[in-house]
């Protein structure tokens, strides 16, 4: 009997650390955005920090991704939206390159006349602070700079909605 509790207690310790492992990578739901600045694709660089006063979309995706090349198409018509709306927009947009290189993104983009803001995180550092593992990744930013939403997967233009309602003017 008593190797039964020996054998339990240390699946369970190993439980728990795993866990625990798992869960501090990235940050969580209510937790400040920390900030970064990206060279955008079309030049330029911005800072998250210079949408303080609107929500941001972070979207994190690659070129290589069938389900990012499925979702971009909405993600597009949701910037194009929210351009149009100019200053009066609650949402701001940016996408977030990984794993790829300037002229694939660049080349991407143009090919499919895609207009958002974005860059490229090469080296991965960006996608490694918001514990990104699976793309596509959104991130609802308020507008105060806190994390309130987090997707892993591909949307729908349904799921997307719901995702930025608070936002959609």
């Amino acid at each position: 009997m008593k190797t039964f509790y020996k054998k339990f207690l240390l699946i369970a310790a190993v439980c728990t650390l795993a866990l625990s492992a798992a869960s501090a990578k990235g940050p969580h739901i209510g937790d400040y955005a920390q900030d970064f600045e990206i060279s955008l694709i079309d030049g330029g660089k911005v800072k998250l920090s210079s949408f303080r006063g609107k929500a941001v979309l972070l979207h994190f995706w690659a070129t290589w991704c069938p389900p990012c090349q499925k979702e971009l198409p909405e993600m597009d018509a949701l910037a194009k939206q929210i351009a149009q709306k100019g200053s009066s927009s609650k949402l701001a947009f940016l996408a977030v390159c990984v794993s790829d290189t300037q002229k694939a993104a660049e080349r991407y983009l143009k090919k499919n006349g895609f207009t958002f803001s974005g860059g490229l995180d090469e080296d991965g550092n960006i996608a490694d602070v918001y514990g990104v593992e699976g793309i596509p990744a959104s991130i609802l930013i308020s507008p105060d700079g806190k994390i309130e939403k987090m997707s892993v997967g591909m949307m729908s233009r349904a799921d997307l909605d719901a995702f930025i309602a608070p936002y959609a003017n």
